[in-house]
């Protein structure tokens, strides 16, 4: 006999243990990845208050986050937008349809706004009376607590 492979002796590679790697690999890129750190500016400095608590949870609230930068420019999912009223006009009524809402009726969306600890109060309080003129009653301001965490004096 010769050391020739006949049809019946064919060798083929066994495939479930890659498969098995691929499954976990796949599994553990989905419970790693974080899709909200795009919503985040990373360059802002929040501003240090001592006596900040965290924002009370809720389970079923969407969020809007809006990260307004020291000169003003305001982003959004990770692009700025020039014309804040306008996108904040698009955005509401883009929820008031999808939720079936009547007009005028307040968004089920809290805005988290991440200001520079530069930015000015007028600046801060612009972009909220946008909110707020579309239907957004739902605010969180990020800041960063102070490491000494005690109160300051009035």
């Amino acid at each position: 006999m010769s050391g020739s492979l006949t049809d019946t002796s064919r060798c083929e590679p066994n495939l479930v243990p890659v498969l098995d790697m691929v499954f976990q690999l796949i599994t553990f890129f989905m419970l790693v990845v974080n899709f909200k750190t795009t919503s985040v500016d990373r360059e802002l400095m929040l501003p240090v208050i001592g006596s900040a608590r965290p924002a009370e949870e809720e389970s079923n609230s969407e969020l809007l986050i809006l990260n307004i930068r020291a000169d003003g420019r305001v982003l959004v999912r990770g692009e700025a937008k020039d014309d804040i009223a306008g996108f904040i006009g698009v955005e509401s009524r883009g929820i008031a349809a999808d939720k079936k809402l009547p007009h005028g009726s307040p968004l089920p969306v809290r805005v988290v706004v991440r200001g520079d600890r530069n930015l000015s109060v007028k600046q801060l309080l612009d972009v909220t009376d946008v909110c707020r003129a579309n239907g957004f009653d739902k605010f969180d301001f990020l800041v960063t607590r102070s490491a000494s965490g005690s109160r300051a004096a009035p």
